[in-house]
């Protein structure tokens, strides 16, 4: 595996990627999303399948960043219908887009090799 990864690093794909400073940026940013997604309990600031925590009061909250409409800094995002933070709900749907990627991934690896092997 280290010799595959030094095989890579060493060749015009990995030297482009090194030398992109675009490239760079956007693969950090990808890994930033993932991380996020796969430590969503811990990054997420609210749970947005927990009913106890709903305020209804909350709901329909603009963005922070529009605090002249009444937007708070506890919901980044602003919050739906129901008073759930919109900021954890994306934060909760990209682990959920993980797991149906891998998972199709997976399956078509297993389907793939089982009729390969016929």
């Amino acid at each position: 595996m280290k010799k595959m990864l030094f095989r890579w690093y060493d060749s015009d794909v990995g030297h482009s990627f090194r030398t992109s400073p675009m490239a760079i940026g956007a693969a950090v940013i990808a890994l930033i999303c993932v991380f996020c997604s796969v430590f969503a309990g811990w990054v997420a600031p609210h749970n947005p399948f927990d009913l106890t925590t709903l305020e209804l009061s909350d709901a329909r909250l603009p963005p922070a960043w529009n605090a002249a409409d009444g937007g708070i800094w506890k919901y980044p995002l602003g919050t739906d219908d129901q008073g759930r933070d919109i900021l954890s709900a994306v934060i909760y749907g990209a682990r959920i887009s993980l797991i149906v990627g891998f998972a199709s991934v997976i399956l078509s690896v297993v389907v793939g090799v089982g009729l390969g092997l016929l």
